[in-house]
């Protein structure tokens, strides 16, 4: 039995609910990333053992928490309560400042102010914390409204008079943890900052489009280093073998797509062309096959991760592996 597994048996058993960390569960699982297979069967497990974990599995922040508790047996209408679970569609969670007040990092947390507090306060707490903005909370779930340099700068060009936070704020948008990624991406882009609210309904955080943006980076950059090793693969094999070599290997007649060119093939193919000895001898390139066959094998495995889009951040190896064959590749074709 899975380690993961397991512990959600012994929150059954228990009968009470369990608060653990997003990675803590990650890791119980025995990977470093939640793909989407690992978001199946974790969620598989939840029903199995008849729990819940909220917020859900998909959508918890990863460097926050998620609790896990036994369904409850009748919800107020009488009916059996299931739990609800999504796709694994990329979140508004996975940005990191979508959930300070819940982050595992003991010196990060949602810094607010009430829009009693004066300017002189705001201001410096902006330039000790170097933010652009501070929210105005009149309680966990209640938003007030938004303090920032623009605002103040807005306020005064118009001869208001500045004495609390309250005399020079302007409103802000609000935004659920679980919102589609790319959905709230206009809506941040747009507003230039939104506030996020938790699976508990309380503000939890504040989302830039800087943090969007840095996130977008972390995200795309395997995107592009899969896009190049394939782009190099086909420079390597375009030429030199014919369809008749490929067919050999692949005997594409039984594929339901049609092989007109080398970009038909899917990187798995890539991978058994190199495997096959006198396809490779044909490319004529001094290199050990076996050493090339395996980077190629190791990015297939990561590159199936990426196309359904982990909601992690690539992990620094992975990464690596990729920038490696990217740039082994891109010798070959240089001396080619």
């Amino acid at each position: 039995m899975n380690r993961l597994e397991a512990t959600f048996q012994e929150i059954k058993k228990s009968k009470k609910p369990s608060k653990l960390s997003t990675r803590q569960v990650i890791n119980e699982y025995g990977v470093s990333r939640r793909g989407w297979r690992v978001i199946n069967n974790v969620n598989a497990w939840l029903e199995k053992h008849e729990l819940i974990m909220e917020p859900s599995f998909e959508a918890a922040n990863f460097y926050g928490f998620v609790e896990i508790s036994p369904i409850p047996t009748l919800q107020v209408n009488g009916e059996l309560k299931k739990p609800k679970y999504t796709d694994a569609i990329p979140r508004l969670s996975i940005i990191k400042s979508s959930d300070l007040n819940n982050s595992e990092e003991k010196n990060v947390s949602l810094i607010s102010i009430k829009k009693e507090t004066s300017l002189v306060e705001a201001v410096t707490l902006m330039i000790k914390h170097n933010f652009s903005q501070l929210p105005i909370l009149t309680s966990k779930n209640e938003v007030y409204g938004l303090v920032s340099w623009k605002s103040i700068g807005k306020a005064l060009s118009l001869g208001k008079t500045c004495k609390q936070v309250k005399d020079c704020f302007e409103p802000v948008e609000v935004l659920n943890y679980d919102e589609p990624l790319f959905k709230a991406v206009k809506i941040i882009l747009e507003k230039e900052v939104v506030m996020i609210k938790d699976y508990k309904r309380e503000i939890s955080g504040i989302i830039t489009a800087t943090d969007i943006g840095e996130q977008f980076l972390i995200l795309s950059e395997p995107f592009f280093l899969i896009e190049q090793i394939e782009n190099l693969i086909r420079r390597i094999l375009d030429d030199i073998l014919t369809f008749d070599d490929i067919n050999s290997v692949l005997d594409v007649n039984k594929y339901d797509k049609e092989i007109k060119h080398l970009s038909d093939l899917s990187f798995g193919h890539y991978v058994r062309i190199i495997e096959n000895e006198s396809l490779f001898k044909k490319l004529n390139i001094n290199i050990d096959r076996v050493i090339l066959q395996k980077m190629l094998s190791e990015v297939n495995i990561i590159r199936n991760e990426v196309m359904h889009f982990n909601p992690e951040e690539m992990g620094t190896a992975d990464l690596e592996k990729l920038r490696e064959t990217r740039d082994f590749l891109l010798i070959i074709v240089e001396h080619k």
